[in-house]
């Protein structure tokens, strides 16, 4: 096994294909993922030999994925970041560790990766898309970074606004992957899935404790599946971001004590245009499933579809606006709410801001201060109730000691309650 230390320039952090301004990248230029030199020691997987363990990384390393991998010892804590640069790859920690070093949990035996050269447990370039890609069998936990950080640049391909021509092709994310059987614990975002994604899923995965979002999905992704899984303690935004995503499912999975809510659905408007390389939202998230889940005590929200409805831009760059002050109007339709279990005691148990939707036979059991269901078109006056034309309200079993909050509902809303 050969270890190859690599010169390390300042930390460069990427988020959602975005940049800062003192990097001065040219957003219309291609882009080349040089984020791997940020790794004090790279190994390829196929120096590893037939599997990983401990003794062959006593501290942190890159590991870049030359070769499917799997850990020789299911019970070994291991800390290492997993690196994708070409498709047709499976990681299988066979029910070990991934483990930084920095959780109260952590193996004593680790040696924590410095806190200036944090890495996610998993990333993927982002330079290309990549495609049929597993991480299994794993638990994750000590990193001050993202979980899993799948993001994709698409400088040079989208020009330098970002804006996708009319009857141009959606580029191509990151497809057919598979996330399951893994746990996620702290960090500041669990995974987060970039631009165009597709065919992405995410099954019986456990996320504990992110201190921003457990799942992030961003614009032009579709066919992403949560199911079976459980998203618990987030701390300072929802759980789950469905940004312009779309032909989607979450399904069988429970939210519980995610402090700033549970699943926000909405179109994010290009704010950041100046600060970061927009990908500006061309797919509104429409024709999504929320089917069969149990959201306990999420704080503001169990539920809400479009959740950025009349969100007033007084600073910053919104494409839709085109760049001046203003409210946005958020977009999100024909998206099915069913089946659904809301415990609450504070907050609102479900929201719906846009239609047409479908929400039916959901239960909601709202205690205290709790409203089990808000009608409305969010920060815009009655003047706009049309965008609630075509919502469907029915078959909703809600046992509440207050009231539904109902805005400024148009002609064409059908609400029926049941109450018991």
């Amino acid at each position: 096994m050969k270890n190859r230390s690599l010169t390390t320039p300042g930390l460069l952090l990427l988020s959602a294909c975005a940049f800062s301004q003192e990097d001065a990248i040219n957003c219309a230029l291609p882009h080349t993922d040089t984020r791997i030199q940020q790794c004090d020691t790279l190994i390829q997987a196929s120096e590893l030999g037939a599997c990983v363990s401990a003794a062959d990384l006593p501290e942190h390393a890159c590991v870049v994925m030359d070769q499917d991998l799997e850990f020789c010892d299911g019970e070994s804590a291991i800390n290492f970041s997993a690196i994708f640069d070409e498709s047709n790859k499976t990681l299988n920690c066979k029910g070990g560790v991934i483990d930084h070093g920095w959780s109260s949990l952590s193996n004593d035996s680790i040696v924590p990766t410095p806190r200036g050269r944090q890495m996610p447990f998993v990333r993927f370039y982002d330079d290309r898309s990549l495609n049929n890609i597993t991480v299994q069998n794993c638990t994750m936990r000590g990193t001050f970074h993202a979980g899993i950080q799948m993001t994709r640049f698409f400088g040079g391909e989208l020009g330098g606004d970002g804006v996708i021509s009319p009857g141009e092709s959606l580029p191509v994310g990151h497809k057919n992957i598979t996330f399951e059987d893994l746990r996620i614990e702290g960090g500041q975002v669990g995974i987060y899935l970039g631009n165009f994604s597709e065919d992405i899923e995410i099954n019986r995965v456990e996320i504990d404790g992110t201190q921003r979002i457990a799942i992030y999905s961003e614009a032009g992704s579709h066919t992403v599946r949560i199911t079976h899984s459980t998203i618990s303690n987030n701390l300072t935004r929802e759980a789950v971001a469905i940004d312009s995503t779309y032909d989607s499912e979450i399904s069988n999975t429970r939210f519980i004590n995610n402090r700033e809510g549970g699943i926000n659905v909405y179109q994010n408007c290009g704010e950041l245009k100046g600060s970061v390389c927009p990908v500006v939202r061309s797919t509104p998230p429409n024709n999504n499933r929320i089917v069969d889940n149990t959201f306990i005590n999420n704080g503001v929200t169990g539920i809400q579809i479009a959740s950025r409805q009349g969100r007033n831009h007084s600073l910053g760059w919104c494409e839709s606006l085109n760049g001046l002050p203003g409210q946005f109007t958020d977009t999100s339709e024909n998206n099915v709410v069913t089946g659904n279990t809301i415990e609450c005691s504070d907050g609102t148990a479900l929201v719906v801001m846009d239609g047409p939707n479908e929400i039916r036979d959901n239960t909601i059991n709202a205690s205290d201060h709790c409203i089990p269901l808000e009608i409305s078109t969010g920060g815009f006056t009655g003047s706009k109730k049309r965008l609630l034309d075509g919502l469907v309200v029915r078959g909703n079993r809600i046992e509440s000691e207050r009231p539904p909050r109902l805005r400024n509902l148009s002609d064409n809303v059908v609400f029926e309650q049941l109450s018991h």
